[in-house]
């Protein structure tokens, strides 16, 4: 097995280890309950029992993710296990000639767990696996950027943005509510754990409208450098900056709307 992209030599030792528990764990197993032979293959539990489990005597099998392979399992690998104990599982496919060694799920854990020897070198598989997901990912996480944020603290009625100024920060209230005014005139309200002076930042220009703590406020500032690199690494923030957006759009039209029907009252 090895995961793709960039992995520390520590991570490969983790891998080695796993390869080599695994060559020793199902060195004597029985035959299998079935020879799959494939020229290739889609989606494998899709085709075959999800009640099994797979050891891969040719071939390669990637492991995709929401369409991005992260892991190959190649030759003497087991693979199955989270689909047979239904967890969240990987598609796993391959385009190239396979074998597979097919096993009911219960008869082959039966097997591993058949004497102290073969349950104590289980066990340090399972580990040693999990260890080197562990691992893989710590060694993920420290490539995303964490933000330099900085928490403040504003009382009621100061002054969080100031309408004309330059911009220089994301902001997003943690807690409380704060109030947006567009040359002294209210136009909206901004709300426990929104985005807002996003706009700004994306367009280069300056503060269209000044936000006022409506109560004591603390919030969270991220500099629009920061930010920006943030969205690359969590596109889940776009997201929610979008549906804040979306509802200031909506409230701005309800305005709109109300004030052309007083015009026309009028």
């Amino acid at each position: 097995m090895y995961l793709l992209g960039k992995n520390p030599k520590q991570t490969d030792n983790i891998l080695a280890r796993v390869k080599k528990i695994s060559e020793h764990l199902f060195a004597d197993i029985p035959g299998p309950e079935l020879v799959l032979t494939q020229s290739g293959i889609e989606d494998l539990y899709a085709q075959t029992k999800s009640d099994s489990l797979y050891l891969i005597a040719e071939g390669n099998i990637a492991a995709t993710f929401d369409d991005q392979t992260s892991i190959i399992y190649e030759v003497g690998d087991l693979i199955g296990l989270s689909h047979c104990y239904g967890l969240p599982s990987p598609k796993f496919n391959s385009q190239e000639p396979l074998v597979l060694h097919q096993y009911d799920a219960t008869t082959l854990l039966k097997f591993v767990t058949s004497d102290k020897e073969k349950q104590s070198m289980w066990t340090s598989y399972l580990i040693t696996l999990n260890a080197a997901f562990i691992d893989a990912y710590g060694q993920l996480a420290k490539q995303i950027p964490t933000p330099k944020t900085g928490f403040i603290d504003y009382n009621k009625g100061d002054e969080i943005i100031r309408q004309g100024d330059v911009a220089t920060d994301v902001y997003s209230i943690i807690t409380g509510s704060a109030e947006v005014f567009v040359d002294n005139v209210k136009v909206g309200d901004v709300l426990q754990d929104e985005l807002f002076g996003a706009m700004a930042v994306f367009t280069g220009s300056k503060r269209s409208a000044s936000v006022i703590a409506a109560e004591h406020c603390s919030i969270l500032s991220v500099p629009k450098e920061e930010f920006i690199s943030l969205m690359h690494a969590r596109p889940e923030t776009t997201m929610t900056l979008i549906e804040n957006m979306a509802r200031c759009i909506t409230d701005l039209n309800s305005k709109v709307t109300e004030m052309s029907h007083k015009e026309q009252i009028l």
